[in-house]
């Protein structure tokens, strides 16, 4: 199976339509334990608060994200696991876009939908060069900036 066709069906089994939702899936694995409002999420991640708050409802559906209110203060407590799903699709899509190639494949996959008009999916001014920083994004240019190193052609 290729990496398109694998993000083509990870992302339809789990329903995830926006780049956010990817972004922030990798936020959470890689800070499993978090203290955040949402607006220190939105600041770190670049999207606005309506897309954040639609992307951690989300994670919460999917079972890989927990978190806690506490009346005293704006930021909640996000606890983020994919044991609970039993590895399943959340891990699987987590070990797709770990390498370049799966996360370009999502991405393709996520801009090929974007004419669906579902739930503000990612835009093509999001999939290129846009003003928006993704996780995603980040993680693919430090990939080209390590082949650029060894004399790979883009």
């Amino acid at each position: 199976m290729t990496s398109q066709q694998q993000a083509r069906r990870l992302l339809d089994e789990l329903g995830i339509t926006h780049l956010c939702d990817i972004d922030l899936l990798v936020f959470f694995a890689r800070h499993p334990r978090a203290l955040l409002a949402s607006e220190q999420l939105a600041a770190y991640t670049g999207y606005n608060l309506q897309q954040i708050a639609e992307s951690l409802e989300v994670l919460v559906r999917l079972g890989v994200l927990g978190r806690t209110t506490n009346s005293a203060h704006a930021a909640r407590m996000y606890i983020f696991s994919v044991e609970g799903t039993h590895g399943g699709p959340p891990a699987a899509l987590l070990e797709l876009v770990a390498a370049r190639e799966g996360r370009l494949a999502v991405k393709r996959e996520l801009l090929h939908r974007s004419t669906d008009g579902d739930r503000g999916a990612v835009t093509s001014e999001e999939f290129g060069v846009g003003t928006r920083p993704t996780l995603v994004r980040s993680l693919t240019r430090s990939d080209e900036k390590a082949g650029a190193r060894r004399g790979a052609v883009r």
